[in-house]
Protein backbone atom coordinates (compact mmCIF):
# COMPACT_ATOMS: atom_id res chain seq x y z
CA UNK A 1 0.00 0.00 0.00
CA UNK A 2 3.12 2.65 0.87
CA UNK A 3 5.07 1.59 -2.22
CA UNK A 4 4.45 1.40 -5.72
CA UNK A 5 4.78 -2.03 -7.27
CA UNK A 6 6.01 -4.02 -4.07
CA UNK A 7 3.99 -6.76 -4.73
CA UNK A 8 5.65 -7.52 -7.92
CA UNK A 9 9.12 -6.91 -6.52
CA UNK A 10 8.78 -9.19 -3.50
CA UNK A 11 7.17 -12.19 -5.21
CA UNK A 12 9.32 -12.00 -8.50
CA UNK A 13 12.50 -12.06 -5.63
CA UNK A 14 11.00 -14.72 -4.28
CA UNK A 15 10.52 -16.97 -7.50
CA UNK A 16 14.00 -15.69 -8.42
CA UNK A 17 15.75 -16.57 -5.34
CA UNK A 18 13.61 -20.19 -5.72
CA UNK A 19 15.46 -20.29 -9.47
CA UNK A 20 18.49 -19.81 -8.43
CA UNK A 21 18.54 -22.14 -5.58
CA UNK A 22 17.70 -24.80 -7.25
CA UNK A 23 20.84 -23.92 -10.46
CA UNK A 24 23.22 -23.34 -7.19
CA UNK A 25 21.97 -27.55 -6.46
CA UNK A 26 19.73 -26.86 -2.52
CA UNK A 27 17.46 -29.54 -2.16
CA UNK A 28 13.58 -28.96 -2.23
CA UNK A 29 12.90 -28.49 0.80
CA UNK A 30 15.69 -25.46 0.95
CA UNK A 31 14.73 -24.26 -2.03
CA UNK A 32 10.58 -24.12 -0.85
CA UNK A 33 12.08 -22.55 2.68
CA UNK A 34 13.86 -19.77 0.11
CA UNK A 35 10.62 -19.39 -1.97
CA UNK A 36 8.52 -18.46 1.68
CA UNK A 37 10.81 -16.23 3.25
CA UNK A 38 12.37 -14.33 0.54
CA UNK A 39 9.62 -11.89 0.05
CA UNK A 40 9.93 -10.63 3.39
CA UNK A 41 13.13 -9.46 3.25
CA UNK A 42 12.25 -5.96 2.84
CA UNK A 43 10.02 -5.78 5.56
CA UNK A 44 11.63 -3.32 7.32
CA UNK A 45 10.91 -0.67 5.21
CA UNK A 46 7.13 -0.13 7.01
CA UNK A 47 9.17 2.04 9.43
CA UNK A 48 11.00 3.60 7.04
CA UNK A 49 9.35 7.29 6.92
CA UNK A 50 7.91 8.07 3.29
CA UNK A 51 10.06 11.33 2.80
CA UNK A 52 12.79 8.90 2.69
CA UNK A 53 11.60 5.26 1.33
CA UNK A 54 9.78 7.49 -1.61
CA UNK A 55 12.06 10.20 -2.20
CA UNK A 56 12.63 10.95 -5.99
CA UNK A 57 16.18 11.72 -5.99
CA UNK A 58 19.68 10.49 -4.66
CA UNK A 59 19.74 9.63 -0.61
CA UNK A 60 22.04 11.76 1.57
CA UNK A 61 24.23 10.53 4.34
CA UNK A 62 21.86 10.69 6.86
CA UNK A 63 19.00 9.15 4.96
CA UNK A 64 20.92 6.52 3.86
CA UNK A 65 21.67 5.54 7.61
CA UNK A 66 17.71 5.68 7.86
CA UNK A 67 16.91 3.13 4.99
CA UNK A 68 19.73 0.57 6.11
CA UNK A 69 18.05 0.18 9.16
CA UNK A 70 15.24 -1.84 7.53
CA UNK A 71 17.18 -4.71 7.55
CA UNK A 72 17.23 -4.61 11.46
CA UNK A 73 14.03 -3.68 11.81
CA UNK A 74 12.56 -6.60 9.66
CA UNK A 75 15.04 -9.31 11.78
CA UNK A 76 13.39 -8.02 14.41
CA UNK A 77 10.23 -8.52 13.53
CA UNK A 78 10.45 -11.59 12.23
CA UNK A 79 12.19 -12.76 14.89
CA UNK A 80 9.57 -12.19 17.77
CA UNK A 81 7.80 -15.65 16.65
CA UNK A 82 9.39 -19.08 17.68
CA UNK A 83 8.58 -20.64 14.25
CA UNK A 84 11.46 -22.16 12.29
CA UNK A 85 10.54 -20.47 9.15
CA UNK A 86 10.32 -17.02 10.50
CA UNK A 87 13.68 -17.29 12.27
CA UNK A 88 15.25 -18.20 8.65
CA UNK A 89 13.12 -15.30 7.22
CA UNK A 90 14.58 -12.77 9.63
CA UNK A 91 18.13 -14.17 8.74
CA UNK A 92 17.34 -13.30 5.36
CA UNK A 93 16.38 -9.68 6.20
CA UNK A 94 19.17 -9.15 8.49
CA UNK A 95 22.00 -10.23 6.00
CA UNK A 96 20.67 -9.52 2.22
CA UNK A 97 22.32 -6.46 2.13
CA UNK A 98 25.73 -7.73 3.40
CA UNK A 99 28.46 -7.43 0.79
CA UNK A 100 31.00 -10.99 0.35
CA UNK A 101 33.82 -8.75 0.77
CA UNK A 102 32.48 -7.45 4.19
CA UNK A 103 31.93 -4.26 3.43
CA UNK A 104 27.55 -4.54 3.48
CA UNK A 105 25.64 -3.52 6.68
CA UNK A 106 24.53 -4.27 9.63
CA UNK A 107 26.92 -7.03 10.62
CA UNK A 108 29.76 -6.43 7.92
CA UNK A 109 30.01 -10.21 7.56
CA UNK A 110 31.94 -11.90 4.87
CA UNK A 111 32.59 -14.34 2.92
CA UNK A 112 30.42 -17.72 3.72
CA UNK A 113 29.94 -15.90 7.44
CA UNK A 114 26.81 -14.16 5.55
CA UNK A 115 24.08 -17.32 5.48
CA UNK A 116 23.66 -18.94 1.81
CA UNK A 117 20.02 -17.98 1.55
CA UNK A 118 20.59 -14.53 2.38
CA UNK A 119 23.78 -14.26 -0.59
CA UNK A 120 21.24 -15.97 -2.58
CA UNK A 121 18.51 -13.24 -1.76
CA UNK A 122 21.58 -10.51 -2.60
CA UNK A 123 21.75 -11.63 -6.03
CA UNK A 124 18.08 -12.10 -6.98
CA UNK A 125 16.84 -8.57 -4.94
CA UNK A 126 19.22 -6.61 -6.65
CA UNK A 127 18.80 -8.04 -10.06
CA UNK A 128 15.02 -7.40 -9.66
CA UNK A 129 15.54 -4.31 -7.98
CA UNK A 130 17.90 -2.88 -10.92
CA UNK A 131 15.55 -4.04 -14.05
CA UNK A 132 12.07 -1.89 -12.51
CA UNK A 133 11.77 1.81 -12.31
CA UNK A 134 11.99 2.97 -9.03
CA UNK A 135 11.53 6.76 -7.81
CA UNK A 136 14.99 7.76 -8.35
CA UNK A 137 15.86 6.44 -11.53
CA UNK A 138 14.70 4.31 -14.48
CA UNK A 139 14.82 0.53 -15.27
CA UNK A 140 18.17 -0.74 -16.25
CA UNK A 141 17.97 -3.23 -19.04
CA UNK A 142 18.64 -6.72 -18.46
CA UNK A 143 22.29 -6.97 -19.94
CA UNK A 144 22.70 -3.71 -17.77
CA UNK A 145 21.94 -5.19 -14.59
CA UNK A 146 23.63 -8.19 -15.38
CA UNK A 147 26.86 -6.21 -16.05
CA UNK A 148 26.24 -5.07 -12.27
CA UNK A 149 25.88 -8.49 -10.91
CA UNK A 150 29.32 -9.32 -12.98
CA UNK A 151 31.18 -6.41 -11.60
CA UNK A 152 30.03 -7.01 -7.88
CA UNK A 153 31.15 -11.06 -8.13
CA UNK A 154 33.55 -11.35 -5.02
CA UNK A 155 33.43 -7.63 -3.50
CA UNK A 156 29.00 -7.00 -3.29
CA UNK A 157 27.95 -10.89 -4.69
CA UNK A 158 29.44 -14.59 -3.55
CA UNK A 159 31.43 -14.64 -6.63
CA UNK A 160 30.18 -18.12 -7.27
CA UNK A 161 26.39 -17.30 -6.65
CA UNK A 162 27.09 -14.23 -8.86
CA UNK A 163 28.24 -16.52 -11.65
CA UNK A 164 25.74 -19.32 -11.34
CA UNK A 165 23.28 -16.41 -11.53
CA UNK A 166 24.74 -15.44 -14.94
CA UNK A 167 25.09 -18.95 -16.48
CA UNK A 168 21.71 -19.74 -15.52
CA UNK A 169 20.30 -16.25 -16.90
CA UNK A 170 17.80 -18.21 -19.42
CA UNK A 171 15.96 -20.10 -17.40
CA UNK A 172 15.62 -17.16 -14.53
CA UNK A 173 14.43 -14.90 -17.35
CA UNK A 174 11.54 -17.49 -18.16
CA UNK A 175 10.79 -17.88 -14.45
CA UNK A 176 10.55 -13.83 -14.24
CA UNK A 177 8.18 -14.13 -17.64
CA UNK A 178 5.85 -16.78 -15.91
CA UNK A 179 5.87 -14.26 -12.81
CA UNK A 180 4.71 -11.51 -14.56
CA UNK A 181 2.20 -12.89 -16.33
CA UNK A 182 1.19 -14.01 -13.04
CA UNK A 183 1.09 -10.72 -11.41
CA UNK A 184 -0.91 -9.11 -14.54
CA UNK A 185 -3.56 -11.63 -13.80
CA UNK A 186 -5.13 -10.27 -10.03
CA UNK A 187 -4.85 -7.67 -7.29
CA UNK A 188 -1.95 -7.59 -4.59
CA UNK A 189 -4.22 -9.42 -1.94
CA UNK A 190 -5.09 -11.96 -4.38
CA UNK A 191 -1.31 -12.29 -5.72
CA UNK A 192 0.10 -12.18 -2.34
CA UNK A 193 -2.38 -15.45 -1.23
CA UNK A 194 -1.86 -17.69 -4.47
CA UNK A 195 1.71 -16.91 -4.19
CA UNK A 196 1.65 -18.36 -0.19
CA UNK A 197 -1.45 -20.92 -1.13
CA UNK A 198 -3.97 -19.28 0.65
CA UNK A 199 -7.35 -18.95 -0.68
CA UNK A 200 -8.74 -15.16 -0.26
CA UNK A 201 -12.88 -15.06 1.65
CA UNK A 202 -14.88 -12.41 0.59
CA UNK A 203 -14.91 -11.89 3.96
CA UNK A 204 -10.88 -10.82 3.96
CA UNK A 205 -10.36 -14.10 5.77
CA UNK A 206 -7.39 -16.20 4.29
CA UNK A 207 -7.27 -20.20 4.54
CA UNK A 208 -4.93 -22.56 3.35
CA UNK A 209 -5.49 -24.67 0.30
CA UNK A 210 -5.52 -27.86 0.89
CA UNK A 211 -2.52 -29.97 -0.71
Amino acid sequence: MRYPYASGHLIRTGETSTCLAALLGLNTADRERIRLAAPVHDIGKLAIPDDVLLKPGRLDPPERTIIERHSSIGAELLAGGADELLQFASQIARYHHEHFDGNGYPAGLCGERIPLAARIVAVADAFDAMTEPRSYRPAMTDDEALSVIASGSGTHFDPHIAQTFQEGISEILRVREATNRALASGDDMELVARFYGLRLHANGGLRAIAP
